[in-house]
């Protein structure tokens, strides 16, 4: 019985996605990082070293950043959400510019690598996504989960998504599951990144692709290995990798 109910619940929320096609506009994002939990889960800690760490941060050990994502039905683009102090004035954030097209399956991104800028222009690596059986409210939409597999950092990611967005797209570079990106959890609140509003437009967005994406080539083979490489050095030397790189 119930799992004829979900069927019935995808049903309608497909049918649903079919009904006043939202393709266009975007959607503002925070991103929530916890340390104390990111640092729990590195191998050289003690569990004194642990319970120290929570004492140390208490309700500081998590923030969050807004970023913004500017779809279409064919392509998006996400990035940082600029923020003006109450001084009125922004500041500067690393590189961090991804440029999915869904149509060519291409990706174009600007990104801060371990202290310089690269350019990673190439096919978009295809995400392998298990469709959980789980559903939630995520900005106002019913959602559904899928799970898939960081092989780099050896980490489960679950995302939330849905089809009444019709567009293969998401924050943090995901894609490919048949529904908008709403929400993702890296390891179990690592990070999560959640919509907080969206915004469609009658008309096609344009992506406010920057007029300067300059930067040293880099594919995603290559990043990965360096990757993989600086994380081992890191725990070896009891350090945490993720001060120094993206989680």
């Amino acid at each position: 019985m119930k799992k004829l109910i979900f069927l019935g619940i995808i049903a309608v929320m497909f049918s649903n996605g079919l009904i006043g096609q939202k393709t266009s506009g975007t959607i503002e994002y925070e991103r929530t990082q916890d340390w104390v939990k990111i640092m729990s889960h590195m191998p050289f800690m003690s569990q004194e070293e642990k319970d120290r760490q929570r004492l140390t941060w208490g309700k500081r050990s998590s923030w969050g950043q807004p970023y913004i994502l500017y779809f279409n039905e064919d392509e998006s683009l996400y990035t940082y959400k600029e923020e003006i102090s109450e001084y009125g004035y922004s500041w500067k954030k690393d590189d961090f510019v991804l440029i999915r097209d869904y149509e060519d399956q291409t990706m174009y991104d600007k990104v801060d690598f371990l202290g310089r800028t690269y350019i990673m222009k190439q096919d978009a690596p295809r995400i392998k996504w298990k469709i959980l059986n789980e559903i939630k409210e995520v900005a106002g939409y019913l959602c559904m989960k899928a799970e898939t597999i960081d092989t780099v950092k050896d980490i489960k990611i679950h995302a939330w998504f849905t089809s009444d967005i019709p567009v293969y797209g998401g924050p943090e570079g995901f894609y490919g599951l048949p529904g908008m990106i709403l929400g993702l959890d890296y390891n179990d609140g690592d990070v999560v990144v959640e919509a907080k509003k969206i915004e469609f437009s009658e008309e096609r967005v344009e992506l406010p692709i920057p007029k300067r994406m300059k930067g040293r080539k880099l594919t995603v083979a290559e990043k990965n290995e360096r990757a993989k490489e600086y994380i081992a050095e890191s725990i070896e030397g009891r350090k945490n990798p993720y001060w120094q790189m993206r989680y």
